[in-house]
């Protein structure tokens, strides 16, 4: 049986204060994939990911989560989708503790529900050994954590990530990549995470290069690289995502 995709899209078109933002976007993410959305700032990323939460509505098309029409059930779908954005949504002030069960009240979680899921989380995370700390003394890498964190305290199948390293050092980079890897294939979880880091985007399952508020193209890492033209690389060094996507940007993109 086929599986539902846990985010459809299909010719999304939007426009912010009469200026077209995206025009017939088409996206698909499938079940336990990890999916990069990249693109020059911009170009769309965050509108898009609005869209996807039902926070505003396409003017065009139609969107769908876990098999659920976000216009028509914006706060059902929801329930399905967690949020990282690129500033951390924490309370400085309250420990990592009262951060988790403070978003898990907001997501109508009862007590009795709440303590064995933060215990998975600290399974699943490595935030711990901070539990009751306030968020205000930890570093950027262990508030984006248990941002983290928060995002997946109602255990959704979806968690969608806006530019999720900004500021952060590379040590930082690193877990948190290995962390979101080791979250997809424990838990099946679906990812969607809009960067324009390329070094970050190498280790998703599929890429889309979204630019002008069109996406010209979807595919592999593997297949990214495959189109790069011969005389673009140098024979000293292996051809990485950052050659494809300055490649991408120097192509003319037309409209239709």
């Amino acid at each position: 049986m086929q599986q539902i995709p846990t985010i459809l899209a299909e010719n999304i078109s939007f426009s912010w204060l009469d200026t077209p933002t995206l025009h017939r976007v088409s996206l698909t993410l499938n079940p336990g994939e990890m999916l990069g959305l990249l693109g020059p700032n911009g170009g769309g990323k965050t509108t898009l990911i609005s869209l996807i939460a039902g926070l505003v509505n396409p003017a065009e098309g139609h969107i769908q989560v876990n098999g659920v029409d976000v216009r028509q059930q914006a706060l059902t779908a929801r329930k399905s989708l967690g949020f990282v954005f690129q500033s951390v949504s924490l309370d400085p002030f309250m420990s990592v503790l009262q951060n988790l069960e403070f978003a898990a009240g907001l997501q109508g979680m009862s007590e009795r529900q709440i303590s064995p899921r933060i215990a998975e989380l600290c399974d699943s995370l490595p935030i711990k050994a901070y539990l009751h700390k306030p968020v205000g003394a930890l570093s950027g890498g262990q508030k984006r954590l248990v941002d983290i964190a928060r995002a997946l305290v109602h255990n959704p199948k979806v968690l969608i990530l806006d530019e999720p390293t900004t500021a952060l050092d590379p040590s930082a980079k690193g877990l948190l990549w290995s962390t979101l890897k080791s979250l997809q294939e424990r838990n099946h979880l679906s990812i969607l995470v809009a960067t324009h880091l390329m070094d970050e985007a190498q280790d998703c399952d599929r890429v889309t290069f979204l630019r002008a508020g069109r996406i010209e193209w979807t595919g592999t890492p593997v297949q990214a690289l495959d189109q790069l033209p011969d005389q673009s690389v140098t024979q000293t060094r292996r051809a990485t995502l950052a050659d494809w996507f300055i490649w991408k940007m120097s192509q003319t993109h037309h409209h239709d």
